[in-house]
């Protein structure tokens, strides 16, 4: 499950090459075979941990794929000679470390897949938080217009209007949108210290 060789960064495990000019560069190599296969077992496994649902095994594989994104970049940071050899020990620490957090997150997800108990409701909720976290939108954004095409750019329809003072609803929702996630993220991490895993990373779209 571990990968101990060390490549430079492409999940898709591809090799790519850039015409510049009648010269051909060769793109950075695969990522090694273990890393790979670790993550095609990520795939298969958030499936199975949710029974197969379609959407929810989208969101699952969407929160935890920043955190294999940020080990592809340990893995490049480790082959680049830029590094010292104290970072580079520092990086190789920090992805054993990561090594083991999946070893742990896998046997979650194997858990949440043979059992209805608390793993199955870490993934469930996992899942739901995702599915919430997409749909948030900042109360004091302004609504977005579709474009229409029988009007001239010019029209007062795309015109910004004076904006308003938040009233005290609009300015505590403001506040709890910004609280939340910092808030939320400190509970997470506090599991997955507990735990030694990793809960994934879900980026709030704006």
């Amino acid at each position: 499950m571990r990968a101990h060789s060390f490549c430079i960064l492409s999940l898709s495990g591809t090799t790519r090459f850039l015409h510049t000019q009648a010269r051909k560069i060769e793109a950075p190599s695969p990522l090694p075979p273990t890393f790979r296969s670790l993550y095609r077992l990520f795939l298969r496994a958030t499936s199975a941990s949710v029974l197969s649902h379609r959407e929810a095994t989208s969101r699952l594989r969407q929160i935890w794929r920043p955190v294999f994104d940020h080990a592809a970049c340990a893995i490049y940071k480790i082959e680049n000679n830029s590094l010292s050899a104290d970072q580079r020990v520092v990086v190789m620490e920090w992805y054993r470390h990561w090594e083991n957090r999946m070893d742990n997150t896998a046997l979650l997800l194997y858990s949440s897949a043979t059992s209805r108990g608390l793993p199955h409701r870490i993934t469930h909720n996992l899942q739901q938080m995702a599915l919430v976290n997409t749909a948030v939108r900042d109360p004091l954004l302004p609504n977005k217009r579709p474009w229409r095409g029988n009007l001239p750019p010019s029209s007062s329809e795309y015109r910004r209007k004076p904006k308003k003072p938040p009233t005290p609803t609009q300015t505590g929702s403001h506040a709890l949108f910004r609280a939340t996630p910092r808030l939320l993220g400190e509970i997470v991490g506090m599991a997955e210290s507990w735990g030694g895993l990793s809960l994934g990373r879900s980026c709030r779209r704006r």
